[in-house]
């Protein structure tokens, strides 16, 4: 085993204060896990929040490293997207699925290249909403607006805002264009939450915000003409061969769209356990968009909400069954993970997985984990001995 320190700094001012490797592939790993910083969100990368996904420097290391142009990638957690977006400038295949219907709506966004003629297409249409928004609110018409919950949204906005994001919701509908709807709908997705009256994606406490009237237009406006930017610049960027990625909305414990073997290699994120409530995260974005989350509330894997019933990690054991069904025999598996509190106590996420793994037939091949910052009482108090670690470990069958 080797040992290292790393000052740089990775995605959401995470700083790696320790690393360490093993394997063939350990080096690779510990540069891909401590690579980044708060710089590095170029292209597609810096549209949309989404909490909790990894630096793009992560998985370009990673990549680079271990799969050549034309191999078929899978990353069944995809997110935002992150993993599709780096290997579609490499040349590979790549597919990526996620439960969470925003996941789709995101990544669709961020693996789609324009030419400038495509991109000014958006910009003219947001251009038009805008416009009729404020000649709309200047002649005082209340937005005639039908959705299914917008009595649950109602309360979560100051009135002008609510009344502003209603007329764009409306006239984003009424695009003909159907690529051109879905890029509307998803730069409109990047706003919900920062307009409304909660204090962040991951936060739910209120705090009202103070903008002005047209404050919703002019960000809707410049967020489309930053990410139509942002796909003219991927679309240069590409390789003279690449492919569109396929994206996928199932379950990641089942997989089955896809057959035996179909994929060279998988790389992804799965939640971690115990952190996040993705679809509380996103349950405004939904509820704007009319976007069925039925089936990801149910079948969220890890979710905080579920750790006092469940397991951490139930739902990662099936999926670990349905990677291994649709990875090739001689393929390899990168999973990033971190460690979690279960009541109260630290748990070795590393540990954990490699236990799960065992019992599916794999074991590990290489590893890296970096230990990270804590920020609250209750972490310094669970890692005080430990530390807090997150880990990227290749498994590998046989």
């Amino acid at each position: 085993m080797s040992a290292a320190t790393a000052k740089q700094r990775r995605s959401f001012s995470q700083q790696t204060l320790e690393s360490r490797h093993d394997g063939p592939l350990g080096e690779v790993l510990a540069r891909a896990l401590s690579a980044g910083g708060e710089s590095g969100y170029e292209l597609t990368h810096v549209f949309h929040p989404y909490p909790g996904r990894f630096h793009p420097a992560l998985p370009r290391t990673v990549l680079r490293a271990v799969a050549e142009p034309g191999l078929a990638v899978l990353d069944p957690f995809m997110g935002g997207g992150t993993v599709l977006v780096e290997g579609m400038l490499q040349g590979l295949h790549m597919t990526g699925n996620d439960l969470n219907p925003v996941a789709l709506l995101v990544a669709r966004e961020r693996t789609r290249p324009r030419t400038t003629q495509q991109a000014e297409r958006v910009n003219a249409e947001a251009g038009r909403i805008a416009g009729a928004v404020a000649a709309l609110r200047r002649d005082k018409q209340a937005p005639r607006v039908e959705l299914p919950h917008l009595e649950w949204l109602r309360p979560q906005y100051q009135p002008h805002l609510l009344a502003e994001l209603l007329q764009w919701r409306r006239l984003i509908d009424q695009v003909r264009d159907t690529t051109v709807r879905e890029t509307l709908r998803a730069v409109f997705s990047s706003g919900v939450v920062k307009f409304s009256n909660r204090g962040s994606d991951t936060r739910s406490d209120v705090a009202p915000p103070r903008y002005r009237k047209g404050s919703a237009s002019q960000f809707f406006r410049n967020k489309a003409e930053q990410l139509t930017a942002a796909q003219v610049a991927l679309k240069n960027a590409l390789p003279a061969e690449w492919r569109h990625p396929h994206l996928y909305e199932e379950d990641a414990r089942l997989l089955p769209s896809f057959g035996w073997e179909a994929f060279d290699h998988v790389l992804t994120s799965p939640p971690y356990p115990g952190t996040y409530d993705y679809y509380d995260h996103h349950r405004l974005r939904m509820a704007w968009l009319g976007l069925a989350g039925e089936s990801f509330h149910s079948g969220e894997i890890g979710a905080r909400r579920e750790s006092e019933r469940t397991h951490p990690l139930d739902g990662l054991q099936d999926s670990l069954d349905a990677m291994g069904r649709v990875l090739k025999s001689r393929g390899s598996l990168y999973v990033v993970i971190g460690d979690w509190i279960d009541d109260g106590r630290a748990v070795s996420a590393a540990e954990a997985m490699r236990d799960v793994a065992q019992g599916k037939g794999w074991h590990v091949g290489s590893w890296a984990s970096a230990r990270r910052e804590v920020y609250s009482r209750i972490e310094r108090d669970a890692f005080a001995r430990s530390g807090k670690w997150e880990h990227l470990l290749q498994f590998v069958r046989g």
